[in-house]
């Protein structure tokens, strides 16, 4: 795992944000059930070729968000950004396929889980976090490994790739007021990924 801290200025998060808002108008913020139909404790929408979707029929990937309309594509902007960064670690074919937007309200939280979904489960997941800190849990590729806490804050990126790639993540809890980049509050996290 590689953790970017304070990777991006604070203009840049602001011109994520901003392209988040855009996305959010056209592909809307919506609250996913579990296989279980228990509702996450976070809203979420996609942009990309396709999106990721969580319902009673289970996790996969889709052509259209739930109102049935394409997902947005992915900004110019975050799909570059994902390209870079990727490059970074050696993955210079990355192709960005799909970003997930979690927007945490101040209760939000994210139970442990692996990004699995995906047909390829090589490249890597990128994972920008905006707005207030968070206590993000890592573990190993088991879900009885033991898990630390790490604070991720505004403008922090998150590479899970080779041995972490199918690490065992997730939110423990929002850190309400530590950043006043969302107006309202709460946290917006983006994860960009190669499906295929």
């Amino acid at each position: 795992m590689l953790h970017l801290q304070q990777y991006l200025t604070l203009e840049q998060q602001n011109e994520i944000l901003t392209v988040c808002r855009e996305v959010a108008r056209q592909s809307p913020l919506f609250t996913p059930v579990m296989p279980s139909g228990k509702p996450f404790n976070c809203q979420m929408t996609s942009c990309g070729e396709l999106g990721w979707i969580s319902d009673t029929k289970g996790y996969r990937y889709g052509e259209t968000h739930p109102n049935g309309k394409p997902w947005t594509p992915i900004p110019e902007m975050i799909n570059n950004l994902a390209k870079d960064l990727a490059n970074q670690i050696g993955e210079s074919s990355y192709h960005p396929q799909t970003c997930l937007i979690n927007y945490y309200q101040k209760s939000g939280k994210l139970g442990l889980h692996q990004d699995n979904s995906e047909k390829n489960l090589n490249p890597a997941i990128i994972s920008i976090s905006l707005g207030d800190d968070a206590i993000f849990l890592i573990g190993g590729n088991k879900r009885n490994a033991k898990t630390k806490e790490i604070i991720v804050k505004s403008g922090d990126i998150i590479i899970l790739h080779g041995d972490s790639r199918l690490a065992f993540h997730g939110i423990k809890k929002i850190i309400p007021g530590t950043s006043s980049l969302l107006k309202n509050g709460g946290r917006l996290n983006l994860t960009i990924r190669q499906v295929y």
